[in-house]
């Protein structure tokens, strides 16, 4: 009997895979649940119909932790001076947990944190005429962590989501406790179909690859690439931002970072001179205080080792190569205010041994 289910299990296995499958926004049949999906925006004359474009997701599995956000097109008007504040904001905008995009981000992408049974939602605001021209294909994946690293929120009510993949969904109330795990529930016992179910909760090879560390909102795999901010393509980067950029490193490596575009707002822009840490970021917080940094933790610039700042602004990096030991996380915030200087930032990255600067050597 053993034998024969789990022969049964084997053959429909392959039936139950994770599929790439394509949703429609403001689905009436709820929320869709596959480890990937692609979003893309209604056909032309549809999009003009709607003022909001909503996706929900429902997590894969209980062991859902992360999911990956690949912006393979995002293009949505850019954002607007407020008449009544003056302060720049989206009107149009693509809405994913406390991020609020719009402009153009193709090429981007966000990892987002998923408690357990939580759903993710993605609203899209369509509020004016340009708004309902806006067009984007995003690939959600959603990424498993092993069962001991889950961190559970005990006063959150009990979300009825499976607790294996659900690959075998009507078989779960007929296959005998005998073999699948007494009164523990199903994968917990010792028995070959058991130990086939166990290992399907494991999170694959691929999945603990693609998984970004705590507080990374994007990450960063290979040993080069390059990294620019958001809407930097649009010429303007967005209001109230506040994220971490992390890219994969060893603890007995370096990164350098080369400038090929920096322009961020800094306090006193009438002055001067290099523009780091207090001109970027006062330590006193202060009505409409300009906080516009690009935070890189033990860092130093080539051309001048002896300056070790860690927030950066103004126009004085362009062209500029830095040097910073791990983590490499670099820490990007800007305030509501908005000026003809925020253009944004672009750079690439190596990451590579370590060696020894001049001014490490003598510490």
């Amino acid at each position: 009997m053993e034998f024969s289910l789990l022969i049964i299990v084997l053959v429909l296995l392959p039936v139950f895979t994770p599929v790439h499958c394509q949703v429609a926004c403001n689905a009436k049949s709820g929320a869709v649940r596959q480890k990937r999906i692609v979003l893309s925006n209604p056909g032309t004359g549809e999009l003009a119909k709607l003022d909001t474009c909503q996706y929900r997701v429902a997590p894969w599995s209980g062991q859902v932790c992360q999911v990956r956000l690949d912006f393979v097109r995002l293009e949505l008007p850019q954002p607007q001076v407020n008449a009544n504040s003056g302060l720049l904001e989206c009107v149009d905008f693509l809405q994913v947990q406390h991020f609020r995009l719009c402009g153009r981000n193709s090429g981007q992408h966000l990892y987002l944190p998923i408690r357990r049974g939580q759903e993710l939602q993605l609203l899209f605001q369509l509020a004016t005429p340009l708004g309902k021209q806006s067009s984007w294909q995003l690939t959600l994946t959603q990424l498993e962590c092993p069962r001991d690293s889950l961190t559970l929120n005990t006063r959150q009510p009990e979300v009825q989501t499976p607790t294996v993949r659900p690959i075998l969904p009507f078989l779960g109330n007929f296959l005998p406790r005998t073999i699948f795990g007494g009164q523990s529930g199903i994968g917990s016992g010792s028995g070959p179909a058991a130990q086939l179910i166990q290992t399907l909760t494991l999170p694959s090879v691929a999945d603990l690859e693609m998984l970004a560390p705590l507080g990374c909102d994007q990450y960063f795999r290979t040993t080069t690439g390059g990294i620019v901010s958001f809407n930097f393509a649009g010429g303007i980067y967005m209001p109230n931002m506040r994220y971490s950029i992390c890219v994969k490193g060893a603890a007995d490596s370096e990164i350098s970072y080369k400038i090929e575009h920096f322009e961020l707002s800094k306090a006193n822009s009438e002055q001067s001179g290099p523009a780091y840490d207090t001109d970027c970021r006062s330590t006193v917080l202060t009505p409409l205080r300009v906080s516009d940094y690009l935070g890189i933790p033990n860092s130093y610039m080539v051309s001048r080792p002896e300056l070790q700042a860690t927030y950066y602004c103004g126009n004085g990096l362009t062209g500029q190569e830095l040097v910073a030991r791990p983590p490499f996380v670099l820490r990007f915030a800007s305030d509501s205010q908005s000026s003809a200087s925020e253009t944004g930032f672009q750079l690439t990255y190596t990451v590579r041994r370590s060696q020894e600067s001049p001014v490490t050597a003598e510490l």
